[in-house]
């Protein structure tokens, strides 16, 4: 037989057989019978570490009857049974086998002793049963003569005192002057705003922020002073007047600033000049206790920066 280890405790393996007998068969008087079988067969080990490894085992094929003076037969067979391996190297082993095998066979001209197309038979055996291939033997570990870690092969400093630390090479680590403190991080100075270019009012209604047709020739005469000086960029800054919570003031100065923004951006101007920023109600120019001066606060001033 020939097997193959599929697993450590799963086996699969081929085998054929031959037996020749002289048989006394009703039929048959003192004849020559000679069998060949040959079949499939699965094992399951037990204990697949140890030197004693028990095993199941189940199977089918067939079975080949060559009897002298008759035509030749041959059937289907199915076996089952248990058996065990005995280790007495790495890969040489005692086998021993016991299977029941179940003979499936239609009438036989020579054979008139079974009654039905099912004869059982056992079979014993014994062997001597060897392995080969496999993972090949792991090689013995690198000599380390210092016990650093470090293979000889590589350890630059081959005696090393044990329980220091080595570096890749096998050498205790050079002290090394801690390098100096990174410099400070530079802090990016707030843009600075030089000359106003305009300031104008844009007359926006009490918490509103949309561009009104009123508020056009403002931005036209800011786009064209914008136009005249293409390399600098601009702060967009919005405001509004008292009335309302400084955060409700401070999000609408915002978004009046970006109003205006997106108009001029929409009109030619690169939004990569174009800075947005509300103040809310913190840069009032005008008294915010008189109602037409506060009407002057709900301004857009843009500046320039550098």
């Amino acid at each position: 037989s020939l097997g193959y280890n599929v697993s450590k405790r799963w086996a699969a393996e081929v085998e054929v057989r031959y037996t020749g007998t002289e048989t006394d068969l009703s039929g048959v008087p003192d004849e020559d019978i000679d069998v060949w079988s040959f079949g499939v067969n699965a094992l399951y080990h037990f204990n697949p570490d140890g030197p004693f490894v028990p095993y199941l085992s189940a199977g089918f094929g067939g079975m080949y009857f060559d009897v002298d003076g008759y035509d030749d037969d041959s059937d289907y067979m199915m076996n089952w049974g248990a058996g065990a391996k005995y280790f007495i190297s790495n890969d040489t082993a005692l086998r021993m086998d016991l299977r029941h095998v179940l003979d499936f066979h239609s009438d036989r001209e020579w054979d008139r002793t079974s009654g039905d197309d099912l004869d059982n038979n056992f079979l014993a055996s014994a062997g001597l049963y060897w392995q080969f291939g496999g993972p090949a033997l792991a090689p013995p570990p690198p000599l380390d003569s210092d016990g650093d870690g470090i293979p000889d092969l590589r350890d630059k400093c081959p005696d090393t005192p044990l329980g220091v630390m080595v570096d890749a090479v096998g050498c205790p680590p050079v002290e090394k002057t801690p390098p100096p403190p990174p410099p400070p991080a530079v802090v990016k100075p707030t843009p600075k705003v030089t000359k106003e270019i305009i300031t104008f009012n844009l007359q926006f209604g009490f918490d509103k922020y949309e561009i009104t047709d009123e508020m056009i020739p403002a931005l036209e005469q800011a786009k064209l002073i914008l136009d005249e000086d293409s390399a600098t960029t601009f702060l967009v800054l919005g405001h509004t007047c008292s009335i309302g919570s400084d955060s409700y003031n401070q999000s609408l100065s915002e978004r009046r600033a970006t109003s205006v923004k997106n108009w001029l951006v929409s009109s030619g101007i690169s939004a990569e000049r174009l800075e947005a920023i509300g103040y809310g109600e913190s840069q009032p120019k005008y008294d915010n206790g008189i109602e037409e001066s506060r009407k002057l606060n709900r301004r857009v001033e843009i500046l320039t920066q550098e």
